[in-house]
């Protein structure tokens, strides 16, 4: 792993691919363990703390579209958000002290797998500084046909787009706004790793075809880049510390950042993201009309 050009390639561009961070032994566990949590969806009526449901869903046929917090689900995705060969991209991006933040399993399932349009973290999730990182494996082989992420480059270094729209936080930005044509598809094979900025703009399609695309995500800050939305229990937070030390020095590095509220809707980015009018991405509805 070159962690010379991988750390460039996150300054220049607000991401970087590796190839083959996790072996297939490695997969195929997070790929068994991802499938016996999303078994226990059946006969859900209605998302839990567990669970983010598609709008398709039904307790016959549950249709899961999120693990939420996946780290506190299971161990072996707790363990994964330590992997060595993350940690050392991590402390070369952000620096010695690195917490997790935040995890979750984005299913993408075949046929109906949820859109995600265009955004940047960073509108979600605002710290006291932007050392912060979010990771994401594929669970498997992803292309340019099952709904990859895709990256704007160079959008990391600004501004901070609006995300709300008629007075409300829905986590979208209208892309009227945006060079659609630089985005760069992260494709690859089961195993591999995107690693991008809080502030890069990214989006994903529908998936209509065949294939899976689960991703697994895990959002880590430096131990000094303070949460502003999120309560925090001291204990727990230090708990979920990936390398180095905990701090209670708090460092601010002069970000703007404009708050997530108000919202129409509660929960996760695809449920704020049914207020926006002006979306880019086809829904599953739209496949199915």
């Amino acid at each position: 792993m070159d962690l010379d050009r991988l750390a460039r390639d996150f300054s220049e561009n607000g991401f970087c691919c590796v190839e083959g961070v996790l072996s297939p032994g490695e997969v195929a566990a997070l790929r068994d363990v991802t499938a016996r949590v999303v078994a226990s969806a059946a006969g859900l009526e209605a998302e839990d703390a567990v669970f983010d449901l598609e709008d398709s869903h039904t307790p016959a046929a549950p249709r899961v579209r999120r693990i939420k917090k996946p780290h506190a689900v299971d161990p072996l995705y707790a363990a994964t958000a330590r992997h060595p060969r993350i940690v050392a991209l991590l402390q070369r991006v952000i620096g010695p002290d690195v917490r997790l933040h935040h995890s979750k399993v984005n299913m993408k399932s075949p046929r109906y797998g949820a859109p995600l349009e265009w955004h940047q973290d960073w509108a979600f999730i605002p710290h006291s500084n932007m050392s912060l990182a979010i990771a994401a494996l594929m669970l498997d082989d992803v292309g340019p046909e099952n709904g990859p992420v895709m990256f704007i480059p160079g959008s990391h270094k600004g501004p901070l787009m609006e995300h709300h729209h008629g007075g409300f936080f829905v986590g979208a930005i209208d892309p009227a706004q945006l060079d659609l044509e630089a985005a760069v598809p992260m494709t690859g094979s089961a195993g591999s790793m995107t690693l991008h900025h809080p502030m890069v703009i990214h989006g994903s399609a529908l998936n209509e075809s065949a294939k899976e695309r689960r991703m697994l995500f895990y959002e880590y800050a430096a131990a000094d880049a303070w949460p502003l939305i999120y309560g925090v229990d001291y204990q727990e937070y230090n708990s979920r510390m990936i390398c180095g030390a905990p701090t209670n020095l708090v460092r601010f590095d002069g970000s703007f950042v404009r708050m997530p509220q108000p919202t129409r809707f509660t929960g996760s980015i695809y449920n704020n993201q049914r207020a926006f009018e002006g979306r880019f991405f086809k829904t599953f509805e739209d496949a199915q009309g």
